[in-house]
């Protein structure tokens, strides 16, 4: 039966260890080798088989293996084609999604863009990159069998392209890629929406007809570079905190102009009706003018006092 397998290390993340562990348990059950399970991934020259070195890393839990390797660690476990292997191979691989995920959670740190907010190729493969990241970042040879299965194939190096914004992907290509990232139908609709935008805005523009309207505003050079321009000063204003996490951009800009029509109105000159008469002279003039500026800071002593600090007061 051989020697026994090390036990899985203590300091390893809690999903990658529940796929050693279930690894393990599998192995235990046919109660073999691993140089058994090896000779039932194939015979060494084709393009399944796994060594039994390699199948021994796989179950040790000190790093993610290669999803290929877990499925094929999966079957040689089991019967080919049985109801049972079928069920294993699924387990194996919702445990590795999950390991992969947790490894891949430093990397999607921050908040992604809004679908809306995708109007460039760039933009576009970074969105695409954190769906990669969500579904286990599999590997660039795993999206090509997996786009290839899907009946329209995505070379790794064209998907490396998309991915990092060199190109933008045709309709079928985001379609497979999508799918095999694990979005759903009704999600990758608005992922289609957005290539559809990007496509627009890099037509050019059709000139303007007189007496039949307004050329479309989007394809204006100064509305795009005023919306890159917004795109970066929001993530700019969240990076430093000024746009709270709760909130839009839009919602953002309606607090501090509430905040600025506030103040204005504090500020603003209360001036007394004067009705017909003689106009008043420098003396009355200059009284005037001291009364109303005292009358402005009572006023916004007054409201200072009773409006409350902090961010309560943002949103109220």
């Amino acid at each position: 039966m051989g020697r026994p397998t090390k036990p899985v290390a203590a300091g390893i993340s809690p999903r990658l260890r529940a796929l050693a562990v279930y690894l393990r348990q599998l192995k235990d059950e046919t109660r073999t080798t691993y140089a058994t399970l090896s000779e039932r991934t194939g015979p060494p020259n084709a393009p399944g088989y796994r060594g039994a070195s390699t199948l021994s890393q796989v179950a040790r839990g000190t790093h993610l293996p290669p999803l290929e390797t877990v499925l094929a660690y999966a079957r040689a476990a089991g019967d080919p084609g049985s109801h049972s292997t079928q069920r294993r191979e699924a387990t194996a691989l919702s445990l590795w999604k999950a390991a992969a995920i947790e490894k891949a959670r430093p990397h999607l740190a921050g908040r992604g863009r809004r679908t809306r907010q995708i109007r460039t190729p760039a933009s576009l493969g970074q969105e695409l990159t954190r769906l990669r990241l969500r579904a286990g970042r599999p590997s660039y040879s795993a999206i090509e069998k997996a786009t290839k299965a899907d009946g329209h194939r995505v070379p790794r190096s064209t998907a490396h392209l998309i991915l990092n914004g060199k190109v933008l992907p045709s309709r079928e290509q985001l379609s497979v890629l999508l799918k095999a990232f694990d979005v759903s139908v009704v999600d990758a609709a608005q992922w289609h929406a957005v290539l559809d935008r990007i496509e627009d805005r890099r037509r050019p523009p059709e000139p303007p007809r007189r007496g039949r309207g307004y050329a479309c505003a989007d394809a204006d050079p100064a509305v795009q570079e005023y919306l890159e321009r917004r795109e970066r000063d929001e993530e700019i204003k969240r990076r430093t905190g000024q746009i709270h996490p709760d909130e839009t951009y839009e919602d953002y800009e309606d607090r501090i102009r509430d905040r600025q029509s506030r103040d204005d109105w504090l500020y603003e000159d209360y001036d007394e009706f004067e009705g017909e008469g003689e106009p008043e002279d420098e003396a009355e003039r200059q009284a005037r003018a001291a009364e109303q500026a005292a009358f402005r800071a009572q006023l916004k002593a007054v409201a200072e006092r009773a409006t409350p600090t902090g961010r309560g007061a943002d949103h109220a």
